[in-house]
């Protein structure tokens, strides 16, 4: 079987959304699965994936790129200034006709288009209707459903959950990366029968390669967080639309900052006194981190207790998470009675890590994952009071030589990349077949101890 994989982000650029694709390609061949890539052109940049990472790539299948196009037709440019645009709307234009060149020159038995750029759901919907390809759509986030996406105008936010109701009632098969999202995309009108869950994961060989360490209680207590900090001066408390900005569903967005950590271990930090507080904890930060923390911390009065790493390669991510005593994931804060549409995708590999997780997490699918695997402790995201408490446990455990722990690795093995990829591979299956009602194992479920 081959499939028409279209992956604005993939190697060699780097980050979160680069991964999930980079790592099913690298594994679908094992299935009798030949991907074909359709991707941007490697010098171009973007604000959601502003660094190479060369450890993703693997160099095992067919890559065409094509560029972002440097003439633009008016409607286009129309439609972009009165934000009537959906993101990548130009270069899909573009990409949508080397897709069709493609299909052409080779056959292909489906397409997959990976969301965002939620745009490349038009070279699905065109390869579909016009050639007859089963096409899958997978979506990392939840789209017009994810709070952080905000319009101009209630006009605006109609018309984007328009572009999004269309892709899951169009595509074969929805893929959706969490069961919280799988429901809400069925409450939009997507099939039940032809939506399912692959989420993000870890990969096996990765963690395969890095030596485990010892927790050293005679050494600070480890703290680590792997990922992007969104500004520390964000407002507090719950959006709210307004005439000029709109959300489709509403958040508390300092919590995805590290504004309450910062404050939680500023208060910790008083609690135990300064000296004290130098001597037992020490917070490594790996990603790109807003200027905002540092100015918040020297407020405070606790940079002295951090490293800004910046962005590192990958492998080297999953290094820190083996050297960490604890592993710190945030999330936005959601409306009382409601659940978070996402998980925060490191929450996998710092489970994996089989290090304790300190989830700074709402009701949600990663809230329960945490829970079900009985890998750490969850608190509210933005209560910084909970999290000096935890924190002044972690670290009193780990100084009398009986730190907290997390999941073993063999629990979590539903979630590596190569589970994960067989899932797809049945996805493609099902599709090809053109058989709905496929149905997968509930990766939530608790496993049985090995």
């Amino acid at each position: 079987m081959r499939v028409l994989v279209v992956a604005y982000y993939f190697p060699p650029k780097g980050g979160a959304g680069t991964q999930r694709f980079a790592k099913f390609c690298k594994y679908l061949p094992e299935h009798g699965i030949e991907p074909v890539v359709l991707t941007v052109t490697e010098d171009e940049r973007s604000e959601h994936a502003p660094h190479d990472d060369a450890s993703l790539s693997h160099g095992d299948c067919r890559v065409e790129r094509v560029a972002e196009p440097t003439r633009v037709p008016l409607a286009m440019r129309m439609r972009r200034k009165l934000r009537l645009h959906v993101d990548a709307d130009e270069w899909v234009h573009a990409a949508c006709e080397r897709a069709m060149q493609l299909a052409q020159e080779q056959k292909f038995d489906a397409v997959v288009t990976t969301l965002s750029p939620y745009a490349c759901f038009r070279i699905g919907e065109r390869l579909q209707q016009e050639l007859g390809l089963p096409w899958i759509a997978d979506l990392r986030d939840p789209w017009a459903l994810d709070a952080w996406r905000t319009y101009l105008s209630a006009i605006h936010a109609r018309r984007d959950l328009s572009h999004l109701r269309r892709t899951i009632t169009g595509a074969d098969y929805v893929v959706a990366n969490v069961p919280e999202a799988k429901r809400a995309f069925v409450e939009l009108g997507a099939s039940p029968d032809r939506c399912v869950v692959i989420p993000n994961g870890f990969d096996a060989e990765d963690f395969a390669a890095v030596e485990p360490t010892r927790a050293d209680s005679a050494a600070p207590f480890q703290l680590v967080h792997i990922g992007t900090f969104h500004p520390a001066s964000l407002d507090a408390g719950m959006t709210k639309n307004s005439l000029l900005r709109v959300r489709n569903r509403q958040i508390e967005p300092l919590g995805r900052t590290g504004y309450y950590l910062l404050h939680g271990i500023a208060r910790w930090r008083d609690a135990v006194g300064a000296e004290q507080a130098a001597k037992q904890l020490a917070v490594h930060l790996y990603g790109e981190v807003d200027a905002s923390h540092r100015e918040l911390m020297h407020s405070l009065g606790i940079e002295k207790l951090f490293t800004l790493h910046g962005y590192v390669p990958h492998q080297q991510s999953v290094a820190a998470l083996h050297s960490a005593d604890a592993v710190f994931v945030p999330l936005h804060g959601v409306p009382a009675g409601e659940r978070a549409l996402v998980v925060p995708g490191k929450l996998y590999e710092a489970l994996a890590s089989e290090r304790p997780v300190l989830g700074a997490l709402p009701p949600g699918d990663g809230a329960d994952l945490i829970e079900t695997m009985r890998a750490g402790v969850v608190v509210p995201p933005t209560d910084a009071n909970a999290l000096a408490q935890v924190l002044g446990e972690m670290v009193a455990a780990h100084q009398d030589g009986q730190p907290k722990s997390g999941c073993t690795r063999q629990r979590m093995i539903g979630f590596s990349r190569q589970s994960l990829t067989a899932r797809l591979a049945a996805v493609f299956g099902a599709a090809v077949s053109r058989k709905p009602g496929l149905t997968l194992s509930d990766l939530w479920q608790a496993p049985e101890t090995p």
